[in-house]
C-alpha cells in the first residue's frame, strides 16, 4: 500500500471518527429531557471523542482560548485541594475528577464538531425541536390538571417531559440561541416568516409563565430586554421589538388563562425580593458563606457543603403561624448559587478562578456580537450566572451538561472552518 493509500485510510478513519462525534452531539438536546443520567452518558462520550481526538492529531485549537485554560487551572485546583476536604475526601476527588468532562465537552462542540454551518445549523434545528416540543407538553400539562383532572398542589409547578419540575428554567436556558437562530432565518426571508416565529415565543413564554418557576419567569423577561439591545444587527434589533409584543401578548394571555398563577407570579415574586435574606435561598446563601469561613482559603472541599452545613446550622425549620405556615431550609445539597457554592467549597482561590473564567467567557462572547446565535447563547451563560437569584450546583451533571453545551456553541461560532473529506 502506498503512502498516499495510507494518508487516505488515515483522513476516511478521522472522517467517520468526526462524523460519530457529530451524531451523539445532534442527539443531545434529546438526552437532556430522557434524564441526567443519558445527558451525562452523551456528554462524556463526546468528552472522550475528543480527548481521543486532540491525542491523535495533536489538535490544540482548545488550549488557546483563555476560558479552556481557565476551566483547566480551576479543574487542577480542585484535585489538588481534595484531600483538605473537611468532611469527605472521596466525594471532593470525585467531583474534581468528573469535572473535565464539561469543559470538554464544550471543547468538542467549539473546536471539532459544529465549526461547520451546515452541522451548526443541524444541531439548533434539533435543539429548537426539543425546545418546542417540551413547551408544547409542558401546557398541554397544564390544561390537563387544571381544567380535565383539576387536581394538582398548589403552587401548581409544571415537569414537562422531565422527570423533576424544570421545565421552565430549561427552557429559559436554551431559548435564546433558539431564537436567535429563528431571527436569523426570518430576516433572511419575506416578513411572513414572522408568524411562525412569533407562535414559536408565545408558545415558550406562556410554557415558562405556567410552568410556576419564578425564576425562569423573571431570567426570560431579563433575556428579552437584553438581547433586544444588545445584538448591533438593525433587522434583529427591530424584530426583537416584535418580541417584545408578543412578550406582552403572552402575559394577557397567561392572565386570562390563570389569574391565580399570574399573580403568583408577580406578586409572590416581588415580596419574595423584599426580604429575600429571610427567604429558604437567602438562609441557603448565608450558610453557604458560613462553610466558607471554616477554609476560607481552599474552602470545605467539592461536594462537601451537603455534608458540613448540618454540623454548624439547623438544616431546616418551620415556622408556624395564626395564619401562615413557612418551611425554611437553612442546609440542602448545595447552597444554590454559583458564586456562594464556590466559596463555600473552593474558598477564595476557587472563586477568583471562576470570576477569572466568566470573565473569560466574556472575552470570547465579545468579538461576535454580530452573530445572533452566539448571542442567544452568550445570554443563555449570563442568565445561568446571574448572581442574585438561585441557581442549580454549577456541578451538577443536567445542569452542567446545559451550560457548557451552551459555551461550545457559543464559541463555535469563532472556530476557524476546516476542510473536511466527509462533511
Amino acid at each position: 500500500m502506498s503512502r498516499h493509500d495510507v494518508s487516505s485510510a488515515g483522513a476516511q478513519a478521522q472522517d467517520r471518527f468526526k462524523t460519530a462525534g457529530r451524531m451523539v452531539a445532534l442527539i443531545l438536546p434529546l438526552l437532556m429531557i430522557l434524564g441526567p443520567g443519558p445527558t451525562d452518558v452523551g456528554a462524556s462520550l463526546i468528552a472522550l471523542l475528543f480527548l481521543v481526538h486532540v491525542v491523535v492529531n495533536r489538535d490544540m485549537a482548545a488550549l488557546r482560548a483563555w476560558w479552556f485554560r481557565l476551566a483547566l487551572v480551576l479543574w487542577v485546583f480542585m484535585l489538588a485541594t481534595a484531600p483538605f476536604a473537611l468532611a469527605s475526601v472521596s466525594d471532593a476527588f470525585s467531583r474534581a475528577a468528573t469535572f473535565l468532562r464539561f469543559p470538554m465537552l464544550a471543547a468538542a462542540l467549539g473546536f471539532w464538531l459544529l465549526t461547520e454551518p451546515k452541522w451548526r445549523d443541524r444541531y439548533m434545528g434539533v435543539l429548537l425541536a426539543i425546545i418546542l416540543f417540551s413547551a408544547s407538553w409542558a401546557l398541554v400539562e397544564w390544561y390537563w390538571v387544571t381544567r380535565v383532572v383539576q387536581s394538582y398542589s398548589h403552587p401548581l409547578r409544571l415537569t414537562g417531559p422531565f422527570d423533576d419540575r424544570k421545565v421552565g428554567i430549561f427552557l429559559t436556558k436554551t431559548m435564546f440561541p433558539c431564537l436567535g437562530f429563528a431571527l436569523a432565518w426570518a430576516t433572511a426571508g419575506s416578513a411572513r416568516r414572522l408568524i411562525p416565529v412569533g407562535i414559536g415565543l408565545l408558545l415558550v413564554l406562556l410554557a415558562i409563565f405556567l410552568s410556576g418557576e419564578r425564576s425562569a419567569f423573571l431570567l426570560a423577561g431579563l433575556g428579552l430586554l437584553v438581547m433586544a439591545l444588545i445584538v448591533p444587527i438593525h433587522a434583529i434589533r427591530r424584530l426583537m421589538r416584535y418580541g417584545l409584543l408578543v412578550a406582552v401578548v403572552g402575559a394577557l394571555g397567561a392572565y386570562v388563562m390563570s389569574p391565580a398563577t399570574f399573580d403568583r407570579q408577580i406578586d409572590s415574586t416581588l415580596e419574595t425580593l423584599s426580604r429575600l435574606s429571610t427567604t429558604s435561598y437567602g438562609l441557603l446563601w448565608q450558610s453557604g458563606v458560613e462553610v466558607g469561613d471554616l477554609s476560607p482559603v481552599v474552602g470545605a472541599g467539592g461536594k462537601n457543603f451537603r455534608d458540613v452545613c448540618p454540623d454548624i446550622r439547623s438544616p431546616n425549620i418551620e415556622l408556624q403561624g395564626t395564619d401562615y405556615s413557612e418551611y425554611l431550609e437553612f442546609c440542602s445539597t448545595h447552597p444554590h448559587n454559583a458564586y456562594v457554592e464556590m466559596f463555600a467549597e473552593h474558598g477564595v482561590i476557587g472563586l477568583v478562578i471562576f470570576l477569572a473564567l466568566v470573565g473569560g467567557f466574556i472575552t470570547a462572547f465579545l468579538p461576535q456580537r454580530a452573530d445572533p446565535v452566539a448571542v442567544g447563547a452568550g445570554l443563555g451563560i449570563l442568565l445561568i450566572l446571574w448572581p442574585v437569584v438561585p441557581h442549580g450546583s454549577f456541578f451538577n451533571n443536567w445542569n452542567g451538561v446545559v451550560f457548557w453545551s451552551l459555551v461550545g456553541l457559543m464559541v463555535s461560532r469563532l472556530a476557524p472552518v476546516r476542510p473536511s473529506a466527509a462533511s
